[in-house]
Formats: structure tokens, sequence, C-alpha cells
């Protein structure tokens, strides 16, 4: 892609094609569950539009804001996600926990929007000590990131989420990592994330479960039914509407197990078109972080990226029963309000930051005509 121009286009491409993959997909798998509950085919599909209309919005409005903009507000941000985090602890508890807030029908999950803002936050911490010249070897650096990420990571393990636990975690070591914090320091980190995690695992009771159930010979019943899903979707699947499992063999097969539903309708073939889709998204992210010089914007997208990749592949790792089963949405793809606003607000960042890109080539341009002309005056 010599031409920056086309970052931004293919963006918009990608995020529309998925969009109404999603629907489509989610009319399909998700009416029987609709009509059981709803009495309404169609009620997961509408909820899901709205959502995209809201997360358009989103999209246009980051899009807008020039992304150096964040730096100002990244406290704010911070505190705000924060609030939100604790004030959900005291909401109405779901399947024992309490990660939502529910408003007229709908629910919004703080620890979504926490993974965008502590990727705001982060990248405005870096910033701030590089421009200052705080050595990034000092202990002082390392500590001025892990605090606040920390703050996060409890708050969100208090709710009981806690696939979004390790996925905040995660981006949060990602950009500690490429901060060029010690290495020590990182690997003492590394260390103590994953005895805490196990801690965690062995703590709950549910979560050993699912970990145990992971490793026996005998799959659980939502790990199997996933296999059996993707596996008799075989090369061409059994095309769009025919699938089985929807109706009722496979549970949240309209959320985070919606690439069964998809594999077993779309087969192999359609499975490999989705995923090329996917490394399209990630490798504009990608190419966007390595043609921007401004460290702040690489940060910022090194954390979506990471945000995004781990998402894809932790979904299809769980859906394929690689890793134990836990709560990890396909992004565009799985039902769900507050994960769609998230990643289309995300998106409209990376796409502001597409759009600084298109400046800097035109200053560019501009510079190159006005030596011409200056050397022909000359």
């Amino acid at each position: 892609m010599k031409n920056k121009r086309m970052l931004g286009t293919t963006l918009i491409i990608v995020m529309i094609i998925l969009m109404g993959l999603s629907i489509a997909m989610i009319a399909s798998v998700s009416f029987p569950k609709g009509y059981k509950d709803y009495k309404n085919n169609y009620y997961f599909v509408t909820k899901q539009i709205i959502w995209f209309g809201f997360g358009t919005l989103a999209f246009w409005i980051t899009s807008k804001f020039k992304y150096t903009w964040y730096k100002k507000i990244k406290g704010y941000l911070y505190l705000i996600g924060a609030a939100l985090l604790i004030a959900v602890l005291f909401s109405k508890e779901v399947n024992g926990a309490r990660r939502w807030f529910t408003l007229g029908g709908f629910r919004m999950q703080p620890s979504e929007l926490a993974k965008l803002i502590i990727i705001i936050f982060l990248a405005g911490i870096i910033d701030y000590c590089e421009r200052k010249k705080i050595n990034t070897q000092k202990f002082n650096f390392f500590m001025r990131q892990l605090i606040p990420l920390l703050v996060y990571v409890v708050l969100i393990i208090a709710e009981k989420a806690f696939s979004s636990t390790v996925q905040i975690a995660f981006i949060g070591m990602a950009m500690i990592f490429v901060s060029g914090v010690n290495i020590a320091q990182f690997l003492t980190l590394l260390l103590a994330a994953g005895f805490a995690g196990m801690i965690s695992i062995m703590s709950t009771p549910y979560r050993m479960k699912r970990f145990i159930g992971f490793k026996s010979p005998e799959l659980n019943y939502q790990a199997q039914q996933s296999l059996i899903a993707i596996g008799s979707g075989k090369l061409i699947g059994k095309f769009y509407g025919n699938g089985l499992q929807k109706f009722f063999y496979l549970p949240e097969i309209h959320t985070d197990y919606i690439f069964a539903g998809y594999a077993e309708e779309m087969g192999f073939v359609g499975s490999i078109i989705l995923l090329l889709i996917y490394i399209v998204l990630l490798s504009v992210i990608l190419i966007t972080l390595v043609e921007k010089k401004d460290r702040y914007a690489k940060y910022i997208l090194t954390g979506i990226f990471v945000m995004f990749s781990s998402q894809i592949l932790g979904n299809i790792a769980v859906v394929s029963n690689i890793v134990p089963s836990t709560g990890i949405p396909l992004p565009l793809l799985s039902y769900g309000g507050s994960t769609t606003i998230v990643t289309m607000a995300a998106l409209g960042i990376v796409y502001n930051i597409i759009k600084s890109l298109y400046a800097e080539e035109e200053q560019e341009r501009l510079k190159k005509e006005r030596i011409q002309e200056e050397n022909q005056e000359a």
C-alpha cells in the first residue's frame, strides 16, 4: 500500500463486510432463541443493528478527534473507567457475577471500555516519560505503568470477569514490554501474572471445573458441541441458514461461539475467508503502526493491535477447544453492545491516525514541489 489513502479505504471496507456478516449470521443462528425467549425471531439481530448504529456514531466521533487530544484527557478517562468498574460491583448480580449495567433492556459492560481506556492511558504515560527523558530502565518508569494497570485488573477480577481480566492484563503487559522497560522487571511481572492466574483458577470452583473439563479426555458439553458444529461444516458448509447447532444444542452460539455457527454453515472455505478478512484488518493497523513516525500513535496502535489479535485468536482457540472455555467475543461478528461500540470506537482512533498519515503525505508532496520550484528558479 504505497498510497496511504488505501489504508483508510480498506479499513472502512473491512468494517462494512464484518458488520454485514455479523447481521447475516446473527439473523441465522439466533432466531430459535429469539422466538423462544422473546417470541421474536429477529430480536437479537434487531438489537445488533441498533448496536452497530451506536458503534458507527462512536467510530465517527473518535475518527474526528485528533488522536493527540487523548494525551490531555487520559487521566479523566482513567478515572471514569475506574468509577464505572467500581459502580458495576453494586449492580444486579447475573449468573453469579456483577459485570453489567442494565438500562431499558440494554446492557453495558464497563470492562470492555476499560480495555480501550488502559491503552490510551498507558500510551500517554509512556509518551510523557519519553518526553521528560525518564530512564526506561528505572523501577520508577516500570511502576508508573504497572500500578494503573493493576488497579483495573483487581477491579475486573472483583466482577468475576476472568476473560476480560486476562485480556486487559495481556494488553497492558504487551504495552509495558514495548515501552523498553528493564527485562528482569518485566520477566518478574510475567511470572507473577502467571502465578496469580493459576491461583485465580484454583481458588474458584467454576473456573477449576472448566479447566479440569478442558484437560479431561471427555470434553465438556459446550466444547463438544462446538467441535461438532465446526466439523459438520466440512469443506463448503451446510449453507446459510441450514445449521443445526442453533436449535439449542450449542449455548451462546450468537455471542462467544458465533465462529462455530459460522463454520457449520460456511464450512472450511468460508472460515478461511473470514480469517483472511481479519488478517487484512490487523494488517491495516500494523502498516499504520510502521508508517506512523509519532511514537505516541505507535503505542496506541500497539495496544489496539494486541486487543484485536488477542480477541480473534482467543475466540477461535476457545471454540476449537485449544484453550479452556471462557467468554471472548469475536470482534464485529459476535452479538453484543459493549464490545461492538468499543471495537468501533477503537477503529475510529485508528482511522484518525491514518488520516494524519494523509496529511503528512500531502505535506511531503508540497515540500518536494516547493524544493523543485526553488531549484528551477535558481
